[in-house]
């Protein structure tokens, strides 16, 4: 055998190096967006720990949120990354103790405040990226269940752990690309109970007068407290899938007259008084043929009769059913998306105290991560990267080896040779430094 492995020396001193060398985009980012200078000025806290302002603890968790590190305590691993702490300007990384306790800190007002910066700069970035006549909310709530006993945890609807404590977190995104609203909850609340106020939250941030306002939600949401009460009396525009169990709604279904649509699936409508509705509505329905898997049935999680599956919409939408359903399929794209994009490669089950107002802080924090990554996909990225997942961003850009060096009072961030996405990268940069402040 070769005698090569026995030339090399093992040492353990190098302090400029790093794993996370794409940090450096996200944080350049931020200072566009003027994210420091903003916490620093609308986040009236007071802390005991001097050595980090209430800015930097905020900054911390908004970076460890976008690289991966998980659980809180795992910042460990960054105690002896020289990079990180020299983009933050701070001379040690606090511990998981530190960041837990800044956590259990945190007043309810100093929350408010948080959310108040990311309201100003989503204002902004409204206006950039956003049209000026449409906008469209998909609604949907997640179950976070919990494995011990965290304050304000309840036992509530869990289709994964019947009988098991847990949070409630009621989010709105805007269509798909942002998150707008969040609400962490117990977790025997009802849906369809926190709806309006959610919707009501985020027709109060937009910052100018929208001529159409649109909503979409799954059948949780299917209520005539919610639609008719609701909906109808803000004059807002929805399609909410409904509940296609009783024998009126099915009979009706079985009744329309249907015209193809895609492949060997066909549309209709109908209309129909739901039970304890004050008026008919326009129902729309999906019908396709059902696959021979069983395994494939169930996981569409159609309404079967006679060979066929069925999903039904009730709206107010004046669009041919064709146009309805390809409305109302793009909220897959939207909320349920995004809600698996929070659970796999956000922290968001992963609740980190037991404390219900800390706990709040942190989902806060890290919706504004979430964000505030949605936004670098969007205004520094190409076309084809504006819908990849957080952890397609972290292989490509984030989590790159690099190294500092410092010339006189000149840094400079080297990578590897065979670096597979740097033009990627130098495409970012690019975008960043062309960048207005935000």
């Amino acid at each position: 055998m070769g005698k090569g492995i026995q030339n090399f020396q093992i040492s353990f001193g190098e302090k400029d190096i790093t794993r996370f060398g794409g940090l450096f985009l996200i944080h350049k980012f931020c200072k566009k967006l003027k994210l420091k200078w903003l916490l620093q000025r609308h986040i009236k806290f007071r802390q005991k720990n001097q050595e980090y302002q209430t800015a930097e603890f905020i900054l911390i968790l908004i970076y460890i949120i976008t690289l991966g590190i998980g659980r809180i305590e795992n910042v460990k691993n960054l105690s002896y990354n020289g990079i990180v702490k020299k983009i933050l300007g701070i001379k040690r990384f606090p511990n998981s103790t530190s960041i837990r306790r800044f956590l259990y800190r945190l007043t309810p007002t100093a929350i408010n405040q948080i959310v108040k910066v990311h309201n100003i700069i989503q204002n902004k970035i409204f206006r950039i990226l956003h049209t000026k006549t449409s906008i469209t909310f998909d609604i949907d709530g997640t179950v976070l269940t919990v494995f011990g006993k965290q304050q304000r945890t309840k036992v509530g609807f869990n289709p994964k752990r019947k009988g098991a404590r847990s949070y409630l977190a009621m989010l709105c995104f805007e269509q798909d690309r942002e998150f707008w609203y969040g609400s962490l909850r117990p977790g025997n609340i009802s849906q369809v109970k926190v709806a309006p106020h959610i919707i009501r939250r985020c027709l109060e941030k937009l910052p100018y007068r929208i001529y159409r306002i649109r909503v979409r939600g799954d059948k949780i949401f299917y209520s005539h407290w919610f639609i008719e009460n609701f909906l109808e009396q803000e004059n807002i525009l929805y399609t909410i899938e409904a509940n296609t169990e009783g024998r009126g709604i099915q009979g009706k279904m079985q009744q329309a007259k249907y015209s193809p649509y895609k492949k060997d699936w066909e549309v209709g409508e109908f209309t129909y008084q739901p039970t304890n509705w004050k008026r008919t509505h326009r129902f729309v329905v999906q019908k396709r043929p059902l696959p021979e898997d069983p395994d494939e049935r169930a996981q569409l999680k159609l309404f079967e009769m006679k060979n066929y599956g069925y999903r039904v919409v009730v709206t107010n939408l004046k669009l041919k059913p064709r146009h309805i359903w390809n409305f109302h399929s793009r909220r897959a794209q939207g909320a349920e998306q995004n809600i698996k994009e929070l659970k796999l490669n956000y922290p968001i089950a992963k609740i980190p105290t037991h404390k219900y107002t800390a706990n709040i802080a942190y989902f806060q924090i890290l919706l504004f991560a979430f964000n505030i990554t949605n936004w670098f996909k969007w205004l520094c990225l190409p076309e084809e990267y504006h819908y990849k997942t957080l952890q397609t961003l972290r292989e490509y850009l984030l989590c790159v080896q690099a190294r500092l060096t410092t010339t006189g009072n000149k840094n400079h961030l080297r990578f590897p040779a065979g670096y597979l996405y740097k033009d990627l990268y130098n495409y970012a940069l690019k975008r960043i430094d062309k960048m207005k402040q935000i």
